[in-house]
């Protein structure tokens, strides 16, 4: 009963180590990685033991569609990368976001306001929205 009242006072435990606790412990706080963001890679993983190596060789996509990860998330885990001397970069935009043809987007914009008529709503053309709110 002493020894195992003297276990919990010091904090020891039977419970087996994964290798972020014991890299944990030699980077100090400033190494340590949020527990949301542990826990969401440990169920990436599927096990409780991972390196920060392979949580990079994860990329910053697999990271960024994780689940329980959010933008907040995936800064802790970069900055934690980081103390270990690994950079996990943003992938690079290469074509503007707006690359769609006018006609593709009118033909776009044809197809939903034929849905959302299907579904009886009224969808009024744009002069007409301003009408009676005077």
């Amino acid at each position: 009963m002493m020894n195992d009242m003297n276990s919990r006072s010091t904090g020891a435990s039977s419970l087996p180590v994964d290798s972020v606790s014991v890299a944990e412990a030699g980077q100090g706080e400033c190494g340590k990685l949020p527990t949301l963001q542990r826990n969401a890679l440990r169920k990436i993983f599927d096990r409780q033991a991972f390196s920060p190596e392979e949580v990079a060789e994860l990329g910053y996509r697999r990271l960024q569609l994780a689940e329980g990860i959010g933008s907040k998330g995936l800064g802790a885990i970069i900055a934690w990368l980081q103390t270990y001397g690994l950079v996990l970069k943003p992938p690079e935009v290469s074509e503007p976001a707006r690359t769609r043809s006018p006609k593709k987007m009118s033909r776009n914009i044809e197809q939903a306001v034929r849905l959302l008529r299907l579904h009886g709503y009224e969808v009024l053309p744009k002069h007409r929205l301003g009408e009676g709110n005077n």
